[in-house]
């Protein structure tokens, strides 16, 4: 009898503790408004943005398709759209990965490829330029699928070294995924030593791109972003449980063990998807969420969807200045992240430890 009074006053108090993330509601609303205001208007820009100057009230007859330009209207709809769209997609993805990981970790230091499946992802990509080099056989347009092999390779490894339990700690998961990252890296090091011609593809898919996207590509990773973002919002309030502590959690009836594994698979799915066609982009997972989580709170029934739009917002500048900078030639957007995320998140440390 003792005992169950004590545990219906932990979970009644637990209860408050999580209810206590007032208004959020209402800050949703707010931030999705204000979000998809953000996106629409700063791709609305950026479309004017390039190598050929297209004039804005142009711009805004061929989306209306009352231009009969017809190379215009094949630089907006077949160049940049898709490439605004990717972006889009990659950065909404990237940031709600992020956030979901340093949720179910407990570290602020947690991105998206800390687990390893980014490190899988370049080795499988790094290995197919490789092959089309030493071969001679065109296998550009199967490097998605190489790097999909890897991710997904990389994935299992890191689930059979940390012995995966369904009561499973956050230490097994990270050392296993540094482990894999450090194998990995290693092995797309000696690569890159041994090639010559590749070289540069190599790198350049190291550091990211978007230049090939296309309609085709969009349409296949739309719907694993889509379908694995809106399962990381929906698990929101068990990660809330989880930043009270885990026993906590245990009390509240989160599996905590399930929760990991759960948050675990689908969001390196998610990643693995994307990164096989945008190659590896960094800051975007770490940087976002901390914005996210300094604008409106921890609430992740919040803060995972704010991070997702500002992800994306964030993404279509970077990939814009990346494009935009030295044309006609064009940067990676990962240097471009690198260099605007690694001071700002420095900036937020310090803001933190204020």
């Amino acid at each position: 009898m003792g005992l169950n009074c004590y545990m219906k006053f932990s979970i009644n108090k637990s209860s408050k503790v999580i209810a206590g993330y007032t208004n959020w509601r209402k800050k949703l609303v707010l931030m999705l408004l204000m979000g998809s205001l953000g996106i629409l208007g700063v791709s609305l820009v950026c479309l004017n943005f390039g190598v050929v100057s297209i004039h804005p009230k142009e711009i805004f007859s061929l989306i209306w398709n009352s231009s009969s330009d017809k190379t215009n209207s094949l630089i907006i709809w077949q160049l940049r759209i898709p490439r605004i769209t990717m972006a889009i997609l990659a950065g909404a993805a990237l940031s709600t990965v992020g956030g979901a990981f340093q949720g179910i970790l407990r570290n602020p230091l947690a991105d998206p490829y800390i687990l390893g499946v980014s490190a899988g992802a370049a080795l499988g990509a790094c290995i197919g330029i490789a092959l089309q080099y030493t071969t001679g056989y065109y296998l550009a347009s199967y490097l998605p699928l190489f790097a999909f092999t890897g991710a997904m390779f990389s994935l299992y490894l890191v689930y059979m070294s940390s012995k995966i339990s369904y009561t499973l700690a956050s230490t097994g998961l990270l050392l296993a995924g540094v482990a894999i990252n450090f194998l990995f890296s290693a092995l797309i090091t000696v690569l890159l030593a041994l090639s010559k011609r590749e070289l540069h593809s190599m790198i350049f898919w190291l550091m990211g791109d978007l230049s090939t996207a296309n309609w085709n590509k969009i349409t296949i990773i739309t719907i694993p972003v889509i379908v694995g973002c809106l399962f990381l919002f929906s698990s929101s309030l068990d990660l809330n449980a989880l930043s009270l502590g885990e026993e906590e959690a245990l009390h509240l009836g989160v599996d905590t063990g399930k929760l990991r594994i759960r948050i675990f698979i689908i969001g390196s799915i998610i990643i693995a998807s994307i990164v096989s066609f945008t190659g590896l982009i960094g800051f975007v997972g770490l940087v976002v969420p901390h914005i996210a989580r300094l604008l409106v709170g921890p609430d992740h029934r919040v803060m995972l969807p704010t991070s997702a739009l500002f992800g994306a917002i964030f993404l279509i500048l970077c990939d814009t200045f990346a494009r935009i900078i030295i044309a006609p030639t064009e940067i990676p957007i990962g240097a471009v992240t690198a260099i605007v995320g690694a001071p700002l998140f420095i900036y937020l440390l310090q803001r933190r430890n204020v």
